[in-house]
């Protein structure tokens, strides 16, 4: 019997210098996300950025909702010098009729849904939880927990109405392993992990997943930012490293594979877990 192409295992620095979508048999290997329709909230920077954009170059028509319509609009221009397509709207994912708003667009602009991705975020500064104010815990649960749930109600008939489909929130390592001075932060991604857990059993039997992702230490904007606030940034970083076995922070690319696998058919009997992407801590 002959034999077929010597397809062998290479080296993670070969991997990289290839493109993606080819190999070296010279045939173009067919998108993962080819056809689908896909929702990004918090869009324009960070995590939600480099997904939004590897899902467009992985053949998918987004949609990215973001206060930030500057790199709203830069992030629609890199997508389509790149042959992507991105369509930008402007989402407060606290206020619901964005969010609905952003769902409508979807639809009205490209027939369907497939799969949304609840990223949106804020950060708490580091605080005592004895000081947290009402204002600022109300503040992140408002982004933090209940966009989610805009997110998932609002794209929940959409998904029905296509047959089916998947969700993807972000949690965090926070609803599983904390350092302390996040109590708001830690309690919005602890209910995102719990409404996750929900929504899969629920729609489990009407074709639609839910996941969540679970991201560690992530070199992100608004992980930045809070070096900038802290006391002694440099000693904050390393705190970052140390509590991280691998040493090092993840980038927005790993989140953005993890949430692409969890959005795709490749995960098609994966439902109502947490992906923890944070370099082992939670193993320690």
């Amino acid at each position: 019997m002959g034999q077929g192409p010597d397809i062998r295992f290479e080296s993670e620095l070969t991997m990289k210098s290839r493109p993606f979508g080819r190999l070296d048999l010279g045939i173009e290997m067919q998108k993962r996300l080819d056809g689908m329709v896909a929702i990004v909230t918090g869009g324009a920077d960070g995590m939600g950025r480099a997904t939004a954009l590897l899902f467009a170059r992985e053949g998918a028509r987004v949609v990215v909702g973001d206060v930030d319509t500057a790199g709203g609009a830069s992030l629609e221009a890199e997508a389509k010098a790149a042959g992507g397509e991105i369509s930008f709207l402007r989402c407060d994912v606290s206020v619901e009729a964005d969010v609905a708003g952003l769902v409508a667009h979807a639809e009205t602009r490209f027939g369907k849904l497939d799969t949304i991705f609840n990223n949106a975020g804020i950060e708490q500064p580091v605080t005592p939880s004895d000081q947290v104010s009402e204002a600022l815990f109300e503040r992140v649960i408002d982004v933090n927990l209940k966009g989610t749930f805009f997110g998932c109600k609002h794209a929940l008939p959409a998904l029905l109405r296509n047959g089916g489909g998947t969700i993807v929130n972000n949690s965090s390592v926070s609803a599983f392993a904390n350092v302390g001075g996040n109590l708001s932060y830690a309690a919005s991604k602890g209910g995102i992990m719990s409404m996750t857990r929900v929504i899969a059993i629920e729609y489990a039997t009407r074709n639609i997943r839910c996941n969540a992702i679970n991201p560690g230490v992530i070199d992100t904007g608004m992980n930045r930012r809070n070096l900038d606030l802290a006391a002694d940034p440099a000693q904050l970083e390393q705190k970052w490293r140390s509590i991280t076995p691998m040493g090092r922070m993840g980038t927005g690319d790993e989140i953005g594979e993890a949430v692409l696998f969890l959005a795709s058919k490749q995960s098609s009997f994966i439902t109502g877990i947490g992906l923890l992407i944070d370099g082992g801590r939670v193993a320690t």
